[in-house]
């Protein structure tokens, strides 16, 4: 019998299920395409900018890092360059000291001793001028506050008012730049101000 209730003229021949419609309907084809919001897409559109500018400040940051490290390294060099240039012309200063030690030590006269600062003074100054340390005039010189540093104020006639009368410690500049200011006495007035007469 088939399904319809009528004989199967070919017994033999077994009747294929055909598939149901309603089976067909309810059975999906493939999945279809999901649709994101466009929100969304805007949300991830920004979280990659974010991930992005993200990535570049992380570089950066290791870029100025290692520069600052190599500019360090670099300021470091140089100042033990010059640190060094500085001593090795410093060390026959030092061995003039030993030297004009060992003559005072040895009972040689004492004006040996003498003429070994004296040496060793110009040694000394010569190696701090070649590196650009020089001194201050001031004696004679009219008062730079900028580079003299007023100790006393003396009555003189020998200097006009406001110059420096004598020095009482040297003062040093290297290039362009105070070191050291000048210790000084300045010239004040020769003549003392007249008595003013009581008022009435």
């Amino acid at each position: 019998m088939t399904r319809d209730g009528f004989a199967n003229p070919n017994p033999s021949v077994c009747p294929v299920n055909q598939p149901d419609e309603r089976e067909d309907a309810a059975t999906p084809q493939g999945e279809p395409p999901v649709e994101i919001p466009a929100r969304d897409e805007e949300l991830l559109r920004l979280k990659g900018e974010r991930d992005q500018l993200e990535t570049q400040l992380q570089r950066t940051l290791a870029d100025t890092v290692n520069m600052r490290r190599r500019q360090k390294q670099e300021m470091d060099d140089s100042r033990n360059r010059v640190l060094e240039g500085l001593t090795q012309e410093l060390l026959p200063v030092l061995d003039s000291f030993t030297m004009a030690l060992q003559a005072h030590e040895s009972g040689h006269d004492p004006e040996s001793l003498v003429e070994g600062v004296r040496l060793v003074r110009t040694l000394l100054s010569g190696a701090l001028e070649r590196h650009g340390l020089q001194e201050i005039q001031a004696e004679g010189m009219p008062f730079d506050p900028a580079r003299h540093e007023a100790v006393a104020v003396e009555p003189t006639n020998t200097v006009p008012e406001g110059h420096v009368v004598r020095v009482l410690q040297v003062g040093y500049m290297l290039g362009d730049r105070v070191v050291r200011h000048s210790k000084v006495v300045v010239a004040g007035s020769a003549t003392p101000n007249p008595t003013k007469p009581p008022k009435n």
